[in-house]
């Protein structure tokens, strides 16, 4: 249950599953540092949340996908969403 207490890890997941994938667009989407953003994608990594693919060789780029394991915390995180509409007006 950790990734419900970390910051930062369910708005990555959330904006994977709208299609996010890579570091700067991560950062733009959600407004995180550099370093915060790294430190969270290696724990999301660790965690087989997400993974690590190099999309680009000669600078190598990577791009951070959601796992099988990542996917099924997305009714999750739409459970939360709707409680939030309802109660957080």
């Amino acid at each position: 249950m950790n990734i419900l207490k970390r910051s930062w890890d369910l708005e990555i997941v959330a904006q994977g599953a709208l299609g996010v994938c890579r570091f700067e667009d991560f950062q733009r989407h959600l407004g995180i540092s550099r370093k915060v953003l790294s430190e969270r994608l290696k724990w999301l990594t660790s965690a087989e949340i997400v993974e690590r693919r190099k999309y680009q060789s000669a600078p190598d780029r990577y791009e951070y996908v959601l796992t099988d394991k990542g996917r099924d915390l997305l009714p999750i995180l739409a459970a939360m969403m709707q409680w939030e509409e309802r109660w957080e007006r």
